[in-house]
């Protein structure tokens, strides 16, 4: 049976050289990260000669800041599950997970969206990816794992930027075209705060239906989807079209929905690829504007094909426009229910 509280799990990354181990070492000191479990690839990699440890317990460490450090060692969900398994005992209150600089962060959601052992124990907060003010443009020349970090990020924070300063504003303009929905800020800036990694308290810039793109960039591109109060089983119908026509490209579906049946309670939507997140409901409406708000991530597929589709469902008929009714044939109905 699910757990009442599920565990939020959120996840730091960016290339190599990009700061991850200076942004988690501030973290860690900081009185604001005390109920914190942190999955690492080996503890040389996090400074932690400044932070006592209370206590050694295998590939963990306890140290008085509050935070749990654990080494991951290549098996990341294993890592997660051990720590699920140990809450009562340790009790912390999130994981945070920092990954490789090479690593493609579109696997590590699909392990954290449905592995069996999280189901109900623990959810997806939010994905912070840094880019290095010094050399993020060439990296995101070269390195397909650096635009996908930037495209599946939540928020998006500008190292180094004291070093290159005038390379930030085309940075920021970049990373902003390959993935509009996300909240681009200074690391210099951000807060030791735990909702750095929650991706509902990310401040992005609606933009319906406009995509842009860098031309090396042309592979992964965003589609923001709008709408009021929609029915769940249409929405539904939408991802589960949206997963058969083009799952494979899908990189990340993220947002939130105001629902008919219960429109009080946004239900969060979080998909990559074929695999759908078990939806969860918030509260309330932190901004007070009752309306669904998506975004998708792409890699290869045309995002004017999903905003159609998204037209289909929830733009009323139309002269050339698929037919919603035969669309939802398609499956998907009761996920949002």
């Amino acid at each position: 049976m699910p757990v009442p509280n599920p565990v939020p799990v959120g996840v730091l990354t960016g290339f190599l050289g990009a700061g991850k181990t200076a942004l988690l070492n501030r973290l860690l000191a900081d009185p604001a990260f005390a109920g914190t479990a942190v999955i690492v690839n080996e503890f040389g990699e996090v400074g932690i000669d400044h932070l006592l440890v209370e206590a050694v317990d295998g590939d963990m460490l306890v140290l008085t800041t509050g935070c749990i450090c654990c080494a991951a060692r290549g098996d990341l969900l294993a890592a997660v599950e051990g720590l699920l398994e140990r809450r009562a005992a340790l009790g912390f209150d999130r994981i945070l997970i920092e990954t490789t600089g090479v690593a493609d962060p579109g696997p590590i959601l699909n392990a954290l969206l449905l592995g069996p052992a999280l189901a109900g124990t623990a959810r997806l907060g939010g994905v912070v990816t840094l880019v290095s003010a010094v050399d993020g443009a060439a990296t995101l020349d070269r390195h397909d794992e650096a635009r996908r970090q930037a495209a599946l990020a939540d928020r998006i924070l500008v190292t180094k930027s004291d070093l290159a300063p005038d390379a930030v504003p085309a940075l920021r303009e970049r990373v902003a075209a390959l993935n509009p929905a996300a909240e681009i800020g200074d690391a210099r800036e951000a807060g030791a705060d735990p909702a750095l990694f929650d991706a509902l308290t990310a401040r992005p810039a609606s933009q319906g239906h406009r995509h842009r793109h860098h031309a090396a960039d042309a592979r992964i591109r965003s589609v923001v989807l709008e709408a009021g109060i929609v029915d769940a089983q249409r929405l539904a119908g939408f991802v589960a079209a949206l997963q058969g026509r083009h799952g494979a490209a899908l990189l990340r579906l993220k947002g939130i929905a105001a629902l008919r049946h219960d429109p009080a309670r946004p239900a969060v939507v979080q998909a990559v690829g074929h695999m759908l997140h078990p939806a969860t409901h918030l509260d309330g409406w932190r901004d007070g504007d009752p309306r669904t708000r998506l975004v998708a991530i792409l890699d290869g597929a045309d995002p004017a094909e999903a905003a159609a589709l998204w037209d289909a469902f929830f733009g009323g008929p139309a002269v050339d426009r698929p037919d919603a009714a035969a669309l939802m044939g398609e499956g998907g109905a009761g996920l949002f229910g």
